[in-house]
């Protein structure tokens, strides 16, 4: 079976993906500060790419998924510094998507590394359960290292 590596939160335009990624973001911030060693915030004022190291695993976030320069962007800003791990966001179809999969294709050799977590509706109750679910995997990661 092979391990996830990256964690996207995907869904059609206007589902709160964004909006979720900052909440999971600011989640684990609030309990694992001490290992952010990079955060870039973009000048939307919304979207960011951090990152966090752990006992020398690197876990890359990005919340900017809407299309494929944006995705390609975030995920070479997150290979520049060795992410080992990513969440990021997405489209449910299209260049984002491809963009993901190429990453996960060129750098891994293999797209099941993937974990797509779709983004249902823009309610609170939905960026709950996607944080939730979020959360629970950066929390296994951090806990096999």
């Amino acid at each position: 079976m092979v391990e996830a590596k990256i964690f996207i939160l995907y869904g059609a335009a206007n589902k709160g993906k964004s909006t979720a990624l900052n909440t999971l973001f600011n989640q684990i911030c609030r309990k694992f500060s001490k290992f952010l060693v990079f955060f870039e915030r973009h000048g939307n004022g919304l979207d960011f790419v951090a990152v966090f190291d752990h006992e020398g695993q690197r876990i890359g976030f990005y919340s900017s998924g809407d299309n494929e320069y944006e995705v390609r962007r975030n995920l070479y800003k997150l290979y520049l510094h060795n992410c080992d791990f990513i969440f990021g966001t997405s489209r449910t179809r299209g260049g984002s998507c491809d963009a993901v999969g190429c990453y996960a294709e060129l750098l891994h050799g293999d797209v099941n590394i993937i974990n797509w977590c779709e983004k249902f509706e823009p309610t609170d109750e939905d960026n709950e359960r996607a944080v939730k679910e979020l959360f629970k995997s950066f929390k296994n990661i951090i806990n096999e290292l």
